[in-house]
This record gives structure tokens, C-alpha cells and sequence, in this order.
């Protein structure tokens, strides 16, 4: 399958701590079409391939890349973090990059109300400065008890697994591992020297 970045997905509830710590991974039946594992799940899956099983990330740089797969995934692992479905849905914040834009916040808003959420308060500051600054917080948003955070990868796997992604483009164009190096040389001299101008 191509690689791809996942996100991390944390899920804190207020007098629990951190119920739920999962990649943004998605397994299903190519066949049936039903989703068989999340999570964790789901990443045991793609390090032990199976027959007629794909893994995907429906959660990219911490934004949405593939809807229905994301509201799939938030609803399960909502399900983990609150035990079972609850009579009526509950308020949730979500802490998301800085670099996402109103565009894909909606998605992301739009993707959580159909997981089981009902009010929604969304921000780009870290889960720990928000615990932390929630006293301050206006009166409604203090009442929330589940906290997400949806944060992209450690930016070392996320240019290794672009890197692997440029390869396998390469080979489809049938460009010479050689060839690749010399513009990555290229370009990486390049980069060097303009940074040494600035």
C-alpha cells in the first residue's frame, strides 16, 4: 500500500486522564467494505498484512483526507474513550496544528458531530495549555469533559515517508535512482547556499 502520515490521536476526559493514545489508522475489508480495526488496531494490521485488508489515514497532517473513513475512525475511538454510546451526545473540545485552515477545521468540526459529539469547541493551542488555562475559559466551555487532540508526526517520519513517496513516483516514471540523488544533491546545495545569503 503507499505510505502516508498519520496523525496522533489523543482523547482526554476530565477526572480519567488519557483514556485513549492511537495512530489515525483505519483498517477494511476490500471486499465487504466493513471496517475490521482503528487505531492501534488497525497498525498491528499494517505491520502484519493480510489478505483483502487495506490500512489507510483518514486523518493527514492532522486534517481530513478522507471523510467518511474519519467519521469511521473518531467514532470508534470516542467509543473506546467514553465505554459505550452515550443517551446524549457530548460537548468536546479538540486541540488541532496551528497551520489548519477555517476549511478543514469545518471538515474536522463537521466529522466529530457525526461521530457523537454535540457542542464543539475547537483551538490550536496544545491539550496541556488548554487543561491548564480552562479556568479562564468562558462558562460553557469549562463544563467539558472529553478533550481531543489531533496532532500530525514527528516531522522526521513524516520527510522520510515523503521521501519514500518521491521514490516510488520516480520508479512509476521510470526515473534512474541515480537521477533522484543527483536532484536531491541539487536541490539540497541549492537550499544551502540560499540560506547562507540570508
Amino acid at each position: 500500500m503507499d505510505l502516508f502520515e498519520t496523525a496522533d490521536i489523543v482523547i482526554y476526559i476530565k477526572g480519567r486522564g488519557v483514556v485513549v493514545k492511537e495512530k489515525s489508522l483505519l483498517a477494511f475489508d476490500t471486499i465487504s467494505k466493513k471496517v475490521v480495526a482503528t487505531g492501534n488496531d488497525a497498525e498491528d494490521m499494517l505491520r502484519n498484512p493480510q489478505e483483502n485488508i487495506e490500512v489507510i489515514s483518514p486523518l493527514r497532517r492532522g486534517m481530513i483526507a478522507d471523510y467518511t473513513a474519519a467519521v469511521e475512525l473518531m467514532r470508534s475511538l470516542l467509543q473506546k474513550a467514553w465505554g459505550k454510546k452515550p443517551l446524549i451526545k457530548q460537548p468536546v473540545s479538540v486541540c488541532v496544528p496551528k497551520e489548519i485552515t477555517d476549511v478543514e477545521k469545518k471538515a474536522l468540526l463537521d466529522v466529530l458531530y457525526q461521530s457523537g459529539a454535540k457542542e464543539l469547541f475547537i483551538t490550536d493551542i496544545s491539550m496541556e495549555q488548554l487543561l491548564r488555562e480552562l479556568p479562564n475559559f468562558p462558562k460553557n466551555q469549562q463544563n467539558v469533559k472529553t478533550f481531543i487532540s489531533i496532532t500530525k508526526e514527528t516531522p522526521e517520519r513524516y520527510i522520510a515517508e515523503q521521501i519514500a513517496e518521491m521514490l516510488r513516483y520516480a520508479g512509476q516514471e521510470s526515473i534512474s535512482m541515480e537521477r533522484v540523488n543527483e536532484i536531491f544533491q541539487e536541490k539540497a546545495e541549492a537550499f544551502r547556499s540560499a540560506d547562507e545569503i540570508v
